[in-house]
């Protein structure tokens, strides 16, 4: 069986795309080269790979880069960084020769990629990309690919790109852990809530605080980063910082609370336990559209903003009620069933079959 050469684009934003890329090294399929911004993390990144630091677009000694805006492109700035920066992505793939390139995730990368002469793999994440340059990268690519089940897919998407589609999902971690049965009584008063934040960002403690407040009868422990602004702590409230492995938290919660981002919606469905989802702003609406369509299709739980107007007690209740293994039902695959997918989006995009010809 051949063996693919494949070359991953890791936006540096956050972990996230970082994280993906450690599973596709884990899956041992192909000879994989990783490009992203900034020294290897050998905490995120481990094993047999090539990995290439890409330079900055920005540098604390230069000038703001301008910025030339149009809607074909998200990000386009001009001068000698940008310039260093495409060429060492271009020097890296020619040196490496892959057969495939996955962006994730950028317009412009898949966009010079494919100029460049690659099959170009790109990556979909949820949210409102209906403006003209998500368009052109999900023309443009050989194949699309997402870490989410179709299930959750936009019927719009599917329309138009269902030919091309790809859906990894993603695999449930391997440190299993057997919760406590949801369906056991617990003392009044020993409700628990675990608030996981995102890794990308933090929230507001006023928020959390005045959610504690209006619920006594809850004890709630905040794992990870919270803007913090002098807000008095209410007695039930304890914030625990940012944990190494803040899962076995989790996993003793009455109920979770996590933001709707792809990596802290699947830690969360990890611990088995009823979850809330209370998405964080981002661009595209990304957080609210993931957290919307598992809610309309998988009946999770959730609030559009830790602001709304909302009887606490009541929805914490309503989700403690709700099954816990509905999100890890929802989300994860085997293991052999990603890898499976992950070869045929591989050798689907090093094919070409379902390239689009027009823009």
């Amino acid at each position: 069986m051949t063996r693919y050469r494949v070359s991953y684009y890791a936006h540096h934003f956050g972990t996230g795309h970082l994280r993906h890329a450690q599973k596709i090294a884990a899956s041992d399929l192909f000879d994989l080269q990783v490009t992203s911004t900034g020294p290897r993390d050998t905490t995120l990144l481990k094993g047999a790979l090539e990995y290439v630091q890409l330079g900055p677009d920005v540098d604390s000694a230069s000038p703001e880069p301008e910025v030339v805006s149009n809607s074909f492109l998200h990000y386009a700035p001009t001068g000698a960084l940008i310039q260093q920066r495409f060429s060492e992505l271009n020097r890296a793939w020619k040196e490496f020769n892959p057969d495939v390139v996955m962006v994730d995730v950028s317009v412009e990368v898949a966009l010079f990629a494919r100029l460049c002469g690659y099959r170009v793999a790109f990556r979909r994440m949820p949210g409102n990309r209906t403006d003209t340059a998500h368009h052109m990268a999900y023309s443009l690519a050989d194949t699309i690919f997402g870490y989410f089940p179709v299930g959750l897919e936009e019927e719009e998407h599917l329309k138009k790109f269902d030919h091309k589609s790809h859906y990894l999902s993603a695999t449930e971690p391997t440190n299993h852990y057997s919760p406590p049965d949801i369906g056991i009584a617990q003392p009044a008063g020993q409700q628990r809530v675990v608030v996981q934040t995102s890794l990308a960002s933090a929230i507001r403690l006023d928020h959390v605080a005045r959610a504690a407040a209006a619920s006594p009868e809850w004890d709630w422990d905040i794992v990870g980063s919270v803007e913090e602004d002098g807000t008095p702590l209410p007695s039930n409230l304890r914030l625990h910082g940012v944990l190494c492995d803040p899962l076995p938290v989790m996993r003793s919660a009455t109920v979770i609370i996590s933001s709707a981002g792809h990596n802290a919606v699947a830690a969360a469905a990890s611990c088995h336990r009823p979850v809330l989802l209370v998405p964080e702003e981002r661009p595209y609406a990304e957080q609210l559209a993931f957290a919307t369509a598992l809610h309309t299709r998988a009946g999770i739980e959730m609030i559009e903003t830790w602001t709304s107007a909302i009887n606490w007690p009541q929805i914490l209740e309503r989700a403690a009620h709700s099954d816990p293994h509905a999100l890890a039902k929802t989300l994860f695959m085997q293991a052999s069933d990603f890898n499976q997918g992950l070869l045929d989006l591989i050798q689907a995009t090093a094919a070409g079959r379902n390239a689009s010809s027009t823009f």
